[in-house]
C-alpha cells in the first residue's frame, strides 16, 4: 500500500513537516533538509542508491534534490516546493504552540480571538488544519514525496525530480543554487524536462470561495530604486543647500501609483508600482537638513523585463526631477540658487563607469566590497554601495541616481504552450470527477520560484539588470544561462488555503489530503505519460 497512500498518512506526514520549524534563516531551516532526507530514505528506493543530491547555498543553508528515474523514458517533471516559512510572531502569546497543527487548532477552539468571522466559520467546520506551514507550502512537500512514492511503487516510466529549497520566503537562494543541480542532472542523466511544476497553495478570490484554482503562469517582481544626493546645510540657512527629502516628494509623487506600472494580460491585471522602503540616511535628529534619501519600489510584471521597467522608471524621475528644479528656480535666486539649478539624473551603471574615469577601477571596487560588509540585507548591500560611491564622489553635487535592489522574479506563463493547455483542462476534468470546481487563472500572484526555471527575458535586459544592479555578481546573482539550459513551461497546481503569512493559515483537508493527490496522478499520467503531443 505504500507509506503515504492513504489520506490519513498524508496529513500524518505533513504535521510531521510542520512540527519542524523552518522559519526563514532560523537554524530550523537549516536541518529541515535532514528531516526530508530522512522520510525519503524510508524508501528502499533512495535508501539503496545515490539518487539524493543538494546544493549549497552561500550561507550554509541546503536544498534538496532527489531523482526518481524512469525505467527508459527521458521525459521530466520537475517538482519544485519550499521549506522555509514566515515568521510566528502574529501567533503572540501563542507561538510556541503555531507550528504544532493539532495544538494550534484546539488553542482556537478555545479562544478564537485572534480569528476573523470566515476563519472562525471554517475553524468549526473541522475541515481545516491551521498552522504555519500548512499551506505556504509544506502541504506541496508532502504532496510531491507522495506522488514519488505512488511512481516507484507503480514504477512510472518518466523521471520525476523533487526540488524543495529555503530561502523562498526572502531571496530565493535555494531555488538559485538548485537551478545548477538541476542543470548537471539533466546534461548528466540526458534528460528532457517538459515540466516544472510547483504545487503553491491557491489564493482564494474570497473567504467564502470554494474553487480550485490551477496557475498557468507567475508573476513577476523587481525592485527599482532611486538614491537622491542632495546638498546638506544648517536648517537657519536653507537656501544654502538642498533637501533630499524635498527632490524625494517629488520623484515619489510622479512614480507612486503611476499606471504606466500597471500591466493586463487578458482579463488579469497587476497591481500598481508602491514603495516599499523610503526614508532620508540621518541617524539622528539634528538640525542639518537632510542629504541623502533613498526609496525603494515593488513593481509587478506580467511581460514586461528589467530593461523595460527601468527605462520607463527612469523617463518618470527625469521628469520628476526636472519639475522640482522648475519650481525651485522660479522660487529662488539667492544663496545656493543664484545660479539656475540643474541636478543630473543616472543610471548606476552610468555612475560606476564614471567613478572608475575618475578614481580607478580598483578604488571603485574596494569601496563596494567595504560598503557590501556594513550591512547584511540583500535589499540594502546595493543602497550601501550608492551612498558610498556617492560621498567618494561629491564633486558631482547633487544627484540622482537610479538603480536596482534584490531581489528580481522575472514573470513566467506558460499559458500558449500546448502542453500546459492540456494539463490545465486535465485539472479541471480530475476536480470535477470527484466534484471539485477548479478554474485556470494565468498568473499566480504570491510569488513564486517558478519564476528562475522557465527563460523569458534576453540578454540585452540581462545584461542592464546586471549593471544596474550594485551587488550583482558578489553578494546577489541569477544564473541567467542556466535557467536558459533548464527552462521549460511552468504550472502551478496546489491545494486550497486559505491567509498565507497570517495568524489564520490554514488548509482544506479534503483538497490537500485526497483531491490533490488524484489530480496530479492524473495529469502526470494522461498528459506527460502518453504522446499528447505530436
Amino acid at each position: 500500500m505504500g507509506l503515504w497512500q492513504t489520506s490519513k498518512d498524508r496529513e500524518k506526514l505533513l504535521k510531521q513537516f510542520v512540527l519542524h520549524h523552518s522559519v526563514t534563516h532560523s537554524d530550523g531551516e537549516k536541518t529541515f533538509v535532514n528531516l526530508v532526507q530522512k522520510t525519503l530514505e524510508q524508501l528502499p528506493y533512495f535508501k539503496e542508491s545515490k539518487r539524493i543530491h543538494f546544493a549549497h547555498t552561500d550561507d550554509n543553508r541546503r536544498a534538496l534534490i532527489a531523482h526518481y528515474e524512469g525505467v527508459k523514458n527521458k521525459d521530466t517533471i520537475v517538482l519544485i516546493n519550499h521549506f522555509d516559512t514566515v515568521g510566528v510572531d502574529d501567533y503572540a502569546e501563542y507561538k510556541n504552540l503555531a507550528f504544532d497543527a493539532d495544538k494550534i487548532t484546539e488553542r482556537f477552539k478555545k479562544n478564537n480571538a485572534y480569528l476573523d468571522p470566515d476563519a472562525i466559520e471554517d475553524l468549526n467546520s473541522s475541515e481545516y488544519l491551521f498552522g504555519r506551514g500548512v499551506m505556504d507550502m509544506k502541504a506541496g512537500l508532502m504532496l510531491h514525496i507522495s506522488l514519488i512514492e505512488k511512481a516507484i511503487i507503480e514504477e512510472w516510466d518518466i523521471n520525476l525530480i523533487l526540488v524543495t529549497v529555503p530561502d523562498e520566503e526572502v531571496g530565493s537562494k535555494g531555488m538559485l543554487a538548485a537551478i545548477e543541480v538541476l542543470k548537471t542532472l539533466k546534461e548528466e542523466k540526458d534528460l528532457n524536462i517538459r515540466l516544472h511544476l510547483n504545487s503553491e497553495p491557491t489564493f482564494q478570490q474570497e473567504g467564502s470561495d470554494t474553487n480550485h484554482y490551477v496557475y498557468s503562469g507567475t508573476i513577476g517582481k523587481i525592485m527599482p530604486a532611486v538614491f537622491v544626493h542632495g546638498l546638506e546645510t544648517h536648517v537657519g540657512n536653507a537656501l544654502n543647500g538642498i533637501s533630499s527629502n524635498y527632490i524625494m516628494s517629488y520623484i515619489n509623487q510622479k512614480l507612486e501609483y503611476n499606471t504606466e506600472f500597471i500591466e493586463t494580460y487578458k482579463d488579469e491585471t497587476t497591481p500598481p508600482l508602491v514603495s516599499l522602503y523610503m526614508r532620508d540616511i540621518k541617524d539622528h535628529y539634528d538640525v542639518q537638513t537632510p542629504f541623502k534619501s533613498v526609496s525603494l519600489y515593488n513593481a509587478f510584471i506580467f511581460n514586461r523585463n528589467a530593461k523595460e521597467v527601468f527605462e520607463t522608471f527612469n523617463h518618470i524621475v527625469k521628469e520628476a526631477v526636472d519639475d522640482c528644479t522648475k519650481v525651485l528656480n522660479k522660487q529662488f535666486d539667492t544663496g545656493f540658487y543664484s545660479n539656475e539649478l540643474s541636478i543630473p539624473v543616472m543610471t548606476y551603471g552610468e555612475l560606476y563607469k564614471k567613478a572608475v574615469h575618475e578614481i580607478g577601477k580598483e578604488k571603485v571596487d574596494t569601496i563596494i566590497t567595504r560598503a557590501e560588509e556594513k550591512v547584511t540585507e540583500s535589499h540594502m548591500k546595493s543602497v550601501q554601495i550608492v551612498d558610498d560611491l556617492m560621498a567618494t564622489m561629491r564633486s558631482m553635487g547633487p544627484a540622482v541616481i537610479s538603480f536596482y535592489t534584490p531581489p528580481y522574479y522575472p514573470a513566467a506563463n506558460s499559458s500558449d504552450d500546448l502542453e500546459v493547455r492540456l494539463a490545465v483542462a486535465e485539472v479541471i476534468r480530475s476536480a470535477s470527477e470527484i466534484g471539485r470546481i477548479s478554474e485556470e487563472v494565468r498568473y499566480f500572484n504570491g510569488i513564486c520560484d517558478l519564476s528562475y526555471v522557465k527563460y523569458t527575458t534576453n540578454n540585452l535586459s540581462d545584461a542592464m539588470y546586471e549593471e544596474n544592479t550594485p551587488s550583482f555578481g558578489r553578494s546577489y546573482a541569477i544564473p541567467f544561462e542556466s535557467i536558459r539550459e533548464i527552462s521549460a513551461p511552468i504550472i502551478n497546481i496546489g491545494p486550497i488555503g486559505k491567509d498565507a503569512h497570517k495568524v489564520s493559515e490554514r488548509l482544506l483537508k479534503e483538497s490537500a489530503f485526497y483531491e490533490l493527490p488524484h489530480i496530479l496522478e492524473s495529469v502526470i499520467k494522461n498528459c506527460y505519460m502518453k504522446n499528447t503531443v505530436e
